[in-house]
């Protein structure tokens, strides 16, 4: 069975195409649309579910079920409103992220769990209660933020003679979560640079140090011990976060494969859940 999921928000949206019973396995198709200047959600998220419902057809298999997953109601209001011969559910992403991560067992069926979802505009926290399946605390923060990350990169780049646009910082960011030296060239094909993945962690080290803060406060507002935190989103595929986390608030991090996917793979189990 052919499923569509979406998560979405104020950077996008990503959407896959997968079977229902293999969503952790690489889509059958998957699209990410980023939101333009001036562009409505509803919008963006239809470019991408276009797509996958084009790639279905030429496949000539039928898409069961769809579900979009979205963080604030001002979004779900909106694509309430939408007309589309296409409907879909509409879930939250939290309740799309847990589905998944018990779905894959990253999270057990008790105690509590924080979920760090690192996106583009900025980073939210949640404590879960896994018995419930509740939300304890939350908190939201643009300080922190991946295209926060893109600009520290671009303007250390930039020091050392090298202008790069948006999506090479961003690509050069995401080469040295993996490797230790990206040689990096500008965009006009002039200036070069080896960059570090030292280099990398001085420069966010203070922003990390700061959201950091932010999951530990939540932490103790929510009055609990969480045994985790799983980092989602895109920003999670940064692997310094993740091992500063686990460094600093000395509780076990998680990064799912494919962490910017999470909400959208959660949709698609949950697109399904709607139906009863």
């Amino acid at each position: 069975m052919l499923v569509v999921g979406v998560g979405a928000g104020a950077h996008g949206a990503r959407a896959i195409l997968t079977y229902l019973d293999s969503p952790h396995r690489a889509p059958v198709a998957s699209r990410t649309v980023r939101r333009q200047r001036g562009q409505s959600l509803v919008s963006t998220i239809a470019a991408g579910v276009s797509a996958l419902h084009a790639t279905a057809s030429k496949l000539a298999l039928p898409v069961a079920y769809s579900a979009i997953a979205y963080r604030v109601n001002e979004d779900a209001d909106a694509l309430s409103e939408r007309r589309d011969p296409r409907p879909s559910w509409l879930v939250h992403e939290t309740d799309a992220q847990l589905r998944y991560l018990r779905f894959t067992g990253t999270v057990p069926t008790h105690g509590a769990t924080v979920l760090c979802d690192l996106g583009s505009t900025g980073m939210t926290v949640s404590v879960l209660d896994l018995a419930a399946g509740t939300t304890v605390a939350s908190r939201r923060t643009s300080t922190f933020c991946g295209d926060d990350l893109d600009h520290l990169v671009r303007r250390h780049l930039a020091a050392n003679g090298v202008r790069t646009d948006v999506e090479a910082s961003r690509s050069i960011k995401e080469q040295l979560s993996d490797g230790g030296v990206v040689n990096a060239h500008g965009s006009d094909g002039t200036g070069h640079h080896v960059f570090t993945r030292r280099d990398f962690e001085g420069i966010i080290a203070g922003p990390v140090r700061y959201a950091t803060m932010v999951v530990e406060q939540t932490i103790e507002l929510s009055g609990t011990k969480p045994a985790s935190i799983v980092l989602l989103g895109g920003g999670a595929n940064v692997t310094s976060i993740g091992e500063a986390f686990e460094r600093r608030l000395r509780v076990k991090t998680h990064v799912p494969g494919h962490p910017e996917l999470v909400s959208a793979r959660g949709a698609a189990l949950l697109s399904v859940d709607q139906q009863g």
